[in-house]
């Protein structure tokens, strides 16, 4: 079996090729009994190892990714997978995709102030007033920092001036307005045609609806992380945070401030990002997705009602810009899942640059 995604580009295009060799063997399980020889290209080096075949499956699901690993990696995989429930099986439960519109030129606006109860908006090249209250601040993925590096995000021009916001056509209690307001109504009327014709549209009385309308609600705190990057980087949007996270960012409600900033101090370690590279999907150029069900696949530590007073304490400090290094981050968080750090280096040195 050979491994490309991390190897160099041969060529321009951007291509995703796979080729898949398949042999008959005289077993009946040759899952169970086989050895498969594996070279993995990392950069300019090949890797090369064999492992049971009944290793390669995510938890020996045959229907699970593939986890291409050495031995010594992989054993250090499986040790941190088995200390404690996955997040989307234990009581923080699991992601949910951001917000949807299915017209970003009708919802989206760069927003600057305006005359008492309204706002200047600008998107792409029409200009237009509009009801403040219909506002709220819209995060995408791309804006979001690293929590262990706070000043990198993925770089995108700005082109026009003031924050981005999304035209919020629902309720407090999440469904859609009966009316909207004037001004609202003219500036979305402009894009009718194309809202009524969205797929997500369909039998839907109000043509202004947005979807997925769940992550937005600011009941609670949220933890919300950037669906593809070269890291994984994460935000925690307090309870009150009127902040809508658009579909390119995944949201995790959480019970409490201390656990939104527990889960985003583990997502930031050097321990925890090795593990879930060993799962997200490879993408162009280095990123990767980190998808909703590669992050709930995560291990929580088995004693998480102690483990994230320590853990919230580090996330806080991370969003603060305090100097953490790795070799503090990696020593706290392999003390809250209770596992050695020499029982995970293997893991670590894989994923090591």
């Amino acid at each position: 079996m050979r491994d490309w995604s991390e190897a160099p580009a041969l060529f321009d295009a951007a291509t995703y090729p796979s080729l898949v060799v398949a042999q008959r063997l005289p077993t009946d399980d040759p899952m169970r009994s086989n050895t498969v020889h594996i070279a993995v290209t990392r950069r300019t080096r090949t890797h090369r190892f064999s492992t049971p075949a009944l290793h390669l499956a995510l938890a020996g699901d045959p229907a699970a990714p593939w986890i291409l690993l050495p031995p010594h990696a992989h054993d250090a995989f499986e040790r941190l997978r088995r200390a404690g429930p996955a997040l989307g099986e234990s009581a923080l439960g699991r992601p949910t995709l951001g917000v949807k519109c299915g017209c970003n030129a009708a919802f989206l606006v760069h927003a600057t102030e305006g005359d008492d109860d309204l706002a200047n908006i600008i998107a792409d090249d029409r200009v237009g007033s509009i009801e403040r209250h219909m506002l709220r601040p819209a995060l995408r993925g791309d804006s979001i920092h690293d929590a262990a590096h706070p000043r990198r995000t993925i770089a995108r021009p700005r082109t026009v001036t003031g924050e981005l916001h999304i035209l919020w056509t629902h309720g407090m209690d999440g469904k859609p307005l009966p009316t909207l307001p004037p001004r609202a109504s003219r500036w979305l009327g402009h894009w009718r045609r194309q809202l009524d014709a969205r797929r997500d549209a369909r039998h839907r009385a109000a043509w202004w609806t947005l979807f997925r309308t769940d992550s937005a609600r600011h009941d609670a705190t949220r933890l919300v992380w950037a669906d593809i990057g070269k890291r994984l980087r994460t935000r925690v949007l307090t309870a009150g945070d009127p902040t809508v996270p658009l579909n390119s960012c995944y949201v995790l409600r959480t019970p409490s401030d201390h656990d939104a900033w527990a889960v985003s101090a583990l997502l930031a370690s050097p321990i925890c990002t090795a593990w879930l590279d060993c799962l997200a999907e490879p993408a162009r150029g280095g990123f990767k997705r980190y998808l909703g069900w590669t992050v709930a696949s995560l291990p929580m530590p088995a004693n998480w009602l102690t483990a994230r007073i320590t853990l919230a304490e580090l996330g806080v400090r991370l969003a603060s810009s305090s100097t953490v290094t790795p070799e503090e981050q990696i020593d706290i968080v392999a003390d809250a899942y209770g596992i050695p750090v020499a029982s995970l280096q293997p893991l670590l040195d894989w994923n090591a640059p």
